[in-house]
């Protein structure tokens, strides 16, 4: 047989040698696969984040700070929600978050005193929530800053039964939820409730 062979291959030199081009374009493939995944500046494509687990805390705690882009910030403020009792104080710039409007009706369908102080200009934008949540008997009411009417109300915070504190820089809007870096921390400690109430009842007072 060999010496089959050596003839076939006096006839056809290349016929019997190894043709080592057929694995170049993998290799090449390779070597640029590993360069792109491994180099230090690589970063790895966007993925959802493990969900984080959303819990309600003891009579005295400071929970976060909790950030927009894993941390679900809306689903903790629903629990928050889901828990209050008795009154939900609510002073926000914008509010478009569905999931949330939800819940704030929910809270006012089985009794929560709801209250909700938002910015007179963000209100008429076309997808705020705050012209369908009064329509639902929510009281509702809208201000400027303390500057007139070129001021804003920028605030976003909520009290919860009066000794729950949600602020930050989340509103509660859907560009919050899915887009933007925002950052969020719920406070339970009654001095800084109290803080939070007597300026909320203070905007709310001049607001209509």
């Amino acid at each position: 047989m060999r010496a089959v062979v050596n003839q076939e291959e006096r006839k056809n030199p290349m016929a019997f040698r190894p043709r080592r081009w057929h694995l170049f374009p993998v290799i090449l493939a390779l070597a640029i696969a590993y360069g792109y995944f491994f180099s230090p500046g690589h970063q790895s494509p966007v993925t959802n984040p493990a969900p984080a687990q959303v819990s309600v805390p003891g009579p005295l705690s400071i929970q976060g700070p909790y950030f927009s882009d894993h941390d679900r910030i809306a689903d903790r403020i629903i629990a928050a929600i889901n828990h209050t009792r008795r009154t939900l104080d609510i002073a926000i710039y914008s509010l478009t978050q569905p999931n949330i409007t939800a819940a704030i009706e929910a809270a006012h369908r089985r009794g929560v005193r709801v209250r909700i102080v938002s910015d007179e200009g963000q209100s008429r934008e076309r997808h705020s929530e705050t012209a369908y949540l009064k329509s639902t008997g929510i009281a509702v009411r809208l201000s400027n800053g303390f500057r007139g009417e070129r001021s804003i109300m920028h605030n976003k915070f909520a009290i919860f039964d009066g000794d729950r504190v949600e602020t930050g820089s989340f509103n509660w809007t859907t560009s919050a939820t899915s887009y933007n870096f925002e950052n969020a921390i719920l406070i339970t400690i009654p001095e800084v409730a109290a803080r939070y109430q007597k300026e909320f009842d203070h905007i709310w007072a001049q607001a209509r």
